[in-house]
């Protein structure tokens, strides 16, 4: 049977959410550092290792991301702001900045260099480099920035360490704890695959997240030396076109039949993070990923922010259990029963 792996946050880190998410399919839970500290890691661990979940983790990895800022949602255009890349420094909190997570990025920095933050259109351009830790820059368009929002420089791809610091952390804790899998965001390489399989041993499984176009590229070689590969299909738009990437995730699901398990992430069931219903599309795309080979399922924001994370997850499982009945020779006919009323609530219940 195909599995459901879910991510935890907010909405989902409570005993009776976590019991009913078991009841309605989840089968491994994660917990996404991006969006965690020490403090939520170990309060994390303590939730869920009391109703026997055992999670794993999924780490920053090589990418730039927002770790502080005091930039209000309303900041206007042509604003100077600091760009800081060591959070040991003192910094003028008088003074607009950003502080971003991998220290190493400023050599690679120019004057000119145009900075995005996430999708929502915040962007910022370099006027010059002040110091090894910080830059001057200008805002040149306006727009949200959150904390742990994803960065890109238009135009350049930036060489950084394949964990964070607080990834490292993050992995002895788990491990310590009984971890026995590892998700590690944005490989590229087999030699980044390799040196983390050093880090974690034997007794851990790494699940590689191809998210980059380079990942892409050498997907045949890190296939051969992980565990399971993930493909994030939010984190490979920004590298590649949004039409390419269902290109790309379906040569992969070819690339990896009876080499390895390939699970599918991220705009699964986006419908249902606000709203009780799924969009007809989203059970398209879920059947054509089972149906191409996806070994699982990922629901992440679905689970660790969206408003319905137990019925998104009871219904994914009936879509599972659809087509497995269809591939038994059922046709789409063969009676599946609905998931109960008090996991998917009443509207789903009917409209199913």
């Amino acid at each position: 049977m195909t599995a459901i792996i879910v991510t935890v946050g907010p909405k989902s880190i409570n005993p009776n959410t976590l019991r009913n998410l078991i009841e309605a399919g989840a089968e491994s839970f994660r917990i996404n550092l991006s969006h965690s500290n020490k403090k939520n890691l170990h309060e994390y661990f303590e939730i869920l290792n009391s109703v026997g979940i055992n999670p794993a983790i999924d780490t920053q990895g090589p990418q730039l991301r927002v770790s502080n800022t005091n930039l209000s949602s309303d900041i206007g255009s042509g604003q100077k702001i600091k760009l800081l890349f060591n959070k040991e420094k003192s910094y003028d909190e008088k003074g607009l900045y950003i502080l971003l997570n991998h220290p190493e990025a400023i050599e690679q920095i120019s004057k000119g260099d145009v900075i995005k933050v996430d999708f929502e259109g915040f962007a910022i351009e370099i006027i010059r480099r002040d110091t090894n830790t910080s830059c001057e820059a200008v805002i040149i368009s306006s727009g949200p920035i959150l904390i742990n929002r994803a960065v890109d420089i238009n135009n350049k791809t930036l060489e950084l360490s394949t964990l964070t610091e607080f990834d490292k952390y993050a992995i002895d804790f788990a491990i310590s704890r009984g971890s026995k899998e590892v998700y590690a965001s944005f490989i590229s390489t087999a030699s980044q695959v390799k040196s983390l399989k050093n880090l974690i041993g034997d007794n851990v499984s790494l699940i590689s997240k191809i998210e980059t176009a380079l990942g892409v590229s050498n997907v045949n070689e890190i296939i051969e030396l992980s565990d399971k590969i993930l493909l994030d299909r939010g984190d490979l738009s920004r590298e590649i076109t949004i039409p390419s990437v269902p290109i790309a995730v379906f040569n992969i699901l070819k690339l990896a039949q009876n080499k390895s398990e390939v699970l599918i992430a991220t705009n699964v069931l986006d419908s249902m993070m606000h709203s009780n219903l799924p969009s007809r599309a989203e059970i398209s795309d879920i059947f054509n990923h089972l149906a191409a080979g996806a070994s699982g399922i990922v629901l992440a924001a679905e689970v660790a922010i969206g408003n319905n994370p137990v019925s998104s997850t009871a219904f994914l499982k009936y879509l599972i259990k659809l087509f497995h009945n269809y591939e038994n020779g059922f046709h789409g006919i063969g009676r599946i029963d609905k998931p109960p009323r008090h996991l998917i609530g009443e509207e789903l219940y009917n409209w199913l």
